[in-house]
């Protein structure tokens, strides 16, 4: 159903993670939290456990760096219970409780540190180099998100409690079942801000509404959509919102492969069979001409904003590129190589 996510995204608050879910995700009983530094050779181990179970017919979720999405943060492989998680900064992962389904998996073993002295100036260089651009991108984020406020605003005096009740009155299913159990919740990304630019991820949904809102109105519209399913007994995952990643971006409901994802200009999906909801006609026919024309002017400077956040987390990728480069002089990658296939020849024994 989501077979890409990721559990990091750059927001206007800072670094926002929900890495930590996986301690607490009911369908992983093994997790291996990954320890090394820069260039140790981390996502290259989960990418080649996730080519090895491919091979073997194993279903995988691949967690993209928001950072870096070619590069893997977590890989999670549903039908033996096993995940792997890079847990270094920023995203800071250490066992609930170490060896009962937790444990360390470390590279940093791998580093010949008797060599690394000389490269200790320019390392620090890069590294402080790096963490000068992320003040700007989170600033840019900020005045985006804050443009985003007056686009809402605006929205709010034309869109009534009428038009998200017509809304939900659409969406929700038909002749849903009825159980004691509620339905539990998992949450992840689909869009990020990356130095590759605005990143969408669609997920492999028979049925997939996508809701235009590019006024920024319809998180609430999604909330009730899932406590609609969760009284069901259905377990859904809420897809949050990287401008505003307490609010809802979207909802996947896996038992019956339906999703519904809103879209704004900043974000959209790769796909096409979908189904189509509009709140962008009813919220314009609703606005004074005067309204209308602030909120186009707003979310031109949204976008403006959030590219210019782009520009800065791509300036912080290439010095990270850098350090990684300085970092590989360091690693014994046969040592790496030999702990990915002990690790792949156990994960395929048990499975």
């Amino acid at each position: 159903m989501i077979h890409t996510y990721f559990l990091g995204a750059n927001t206007p608050e800072g670094f926002h993670s929900e890495y930590r879910t996986l301690q607490t995700d009911p369908r992983i009983r093994q997790l291996r939290i990954i320890k090394g530094g820069s260039g140790c050779g981390k996502s290259t181990l989960m990418k080649t456990v996730g080519e090895a179970a491919d091979q073997v017919g194993l279903a995988t979720e691949r967690i993209p760096c928001s950072s870096d999405p070619d590069s893997l943060d977590g890989l999670v492989i549903p039908e033996i219970g096993f995940a792997l998680v890079d847990g270094t900064a920023p995203h800071v992962i250490e066992p609930e409780l170490c060896g009962c389904g937790a444990n360390y998996l470390d590279l940093g073993k791998y580093y010949r540190d008797s060599q690394g002295l000389a490269l200790r100036p320019a390392l620090a260089a890069e590294k402080a180099a790096n963490q000068s651009c992320y003040g700007p991108a989170y600033g840019c984020l900020a005045a985006a998100a804050a443009a985003e406020q007056v686009v809402r605003s605006l929205a709010g005096r034309a869109a009534g409690e009428e038009l998200l009740q017509n809304a939900l009155r659409q969406l929700s299913p038909e002749g849903l079942r009825t159980e004691g159990r509620c339905g539990s919740v998992r949450r992840c990304f689909l869009s990020a801000l990356t130095p590759a630019g605005l990143r969408s991820l669609d997920p492999d949904c028979r049925t997939l509404w996508a809701i235009e809102d590019s006024f920024r109105i319809g998180s609430g519209l999604l909330s009730r959509l899932e406590t609609t399913y969760r009284k069901g007994g259905f377990d859904v995952v809420r897809v949050l919102d990287p401008m505003a990643p307490s609010e809802a971006a979207g909802l996947v409901i896996p038992e019956l492969e339906t999703g519904y994802l809103r879209l704004d200009p900043l974000f959209s999906l790769g796909g096409t069979a979908l189904l189509r909801l509009s709140l962008d006609a009813s919220v314009e026919a609703g606005m004074e001409k005067a309204d209308r024309i602030c909120a186009e002017r707003m979310l031109e400077q949204r976008r403006r904003f959030a590219e210019e956040a782009v520009s800065w987390l791509s300036r912080a990728k290439a010095h990270h590129d850098r350090i990684e480069a300085l970092c590989r002089q360091l690693v014994d990658f046969d040592g790496v190589s030999r702990e990915t296939e002990q690790l792949i020849r156990n994960l395929l024994t048990e499975a």
